[in-house]
């Protein structure tokens, strides 16, 4: 028979932490193997597990600072941008390589043609008769966002009218 740890400690009988290859403290939770820091927001948030899309982020940058004022749900965007201290690009600029420029291309088209729906459909509600005030409390959004949107559909439609 092989010498298997058991989970659970039998003095106390919570789950034994582990450790892991990360730089993280691996505790078991609702069966499941997890971080400490994202048990304890599990625990402080009442939540099973941490939701599709978010991370838990160290305020202080302490990654064993592990207490529920240090720790913050944040999503997987907002966690990269408060982390990236380097561009993405490493320095490369417009012009300097065709690959680069093409992948910046593709970048730009693809969020145009995202985002052109939501611009034409404020545009048509604009259209209708409906004052800035009115769209933006059907669309959920501010006033300016409104205007925003309305300015930049037209100019993307006489963009494309042109092409």
């Amino acid at each position: 028979m092989t010498n298997v740890k058991p989970l659970r400690d039998p003095k106390t009988g919570r789950f034994q932490s582990t450790t892991d290859t990360t730089r993280y403290k691996m505790v078991q939770f609702n069966n499941q193997r997890m971080s400490e820091h994202a048990r304890e927001i599990c625990i402080s948030l009442n939540i099973p597990k941490i939701p599709k899309g978010f991370v838990v982020h160290h305020l202080d940058e302490n990654k064993r600072n592990n207490h529920i004022d240090n720790l913050a749900l944040v999503t997987t965007t907002a966690h990269n941008r408060i982390h990236s201290h380097e561009a993405w690009n490493k320095g490369i600029k417009k012009g300097d390589n065709k690959i680069f420029d093409n992948a910046l291309f593709k970048i730009r088209i693809s969020r145009e043609k995202h985002f052109f729906n939501l611009f034409k459909k404020t545009y048509e509600l604009k259209n209708k008769g409906l004052d800035t005030e009115e769209i933006s409390k059907k669309l959920g959004i501010s006033r300016s966002t409104v205007k925003l949107r309305i300015k930049r559909y037209i100019e993307l439609k006489n963009k494309y009218e042109k092409n």
